[in-house]
């Protein structure tokens, strides 16, 4: 719900956007480079041609600023991912990223992200990990990386065990 006067939606209307995309989309294109140009010019180049979910790498020199503009220009479902930390989970949070990514499961960051009402995909491998991380309350778990480990059999393994958790399968694509 809107504050009155304010026709900014509510970090609870926000979390609900994202979520429901994530779940509609299925696909969310993680971008990382040497260049911060280049990766935004990319992300560009993907909302253009119909995919709607961007996340930039958290490691690229410049990123927190570039949220902030992203924001400021009005863009939507745009997130980060290498987030290591509670602090770095903030300071993306801070900066206006509407989803976050983790390599690993971290409970500073997934209830950093649950206080923020910021969608978290916490990143897990094995059955352990997937259990651990949505039992911790990731929103979503991140197989990564999933095709080293046997892609589509391996993702479809995993949701036999665990029905009801929100698996994305998720690896490096590069061109090179």
């Amino acid at each position: 719900m809107h504050k009155k006067g304010n026709l900014e939606p509510s970090p609870k209307e926000i979390y609900k956007q994202v979520s429901e995309s994530i779940a509609k989309e299925k696909i969310i294109i993680l971008l990382t480079g040497n260049s911060l140009h280049s990766v935004l010019e990319v992300g560009r180049y993907a909302r253009e041609k119909g995919l709607r979910l961007v996340g930039i790498d958290f490691l690229i020199p410049g990123v927190k600023d570039s949220l902030k503009s992203l924001k400021r220009q009005g863009q939507k479902n745009f997130g980060v991912f290498s987030i290591t930390t509670k602090k770095e989970a903030r300071i993306a949070i801070n900066a206006g990223a509407m989803f976050i990514f983790s390599s690993h499961s971290d409970k500073g960051i997934i209830r950093r992200c649950r206080k923020e009402k910021v969608y978290h995909s916490a990143g897990s491998l094995t059955p352990t990990e997937v259990f651990n991380a949505y039992n911790l309350g990731a929103d979503s778990v991140s197989l990564f990386p999933c095709g080293r480990m046997g892609g589509l059999s391996w993702f479809i393994f995993l949701k036999n065990i665990f029905p009801k958790t929100k698996l994305i399968p998720t690896d490096i694509i590069s061109p090179f």
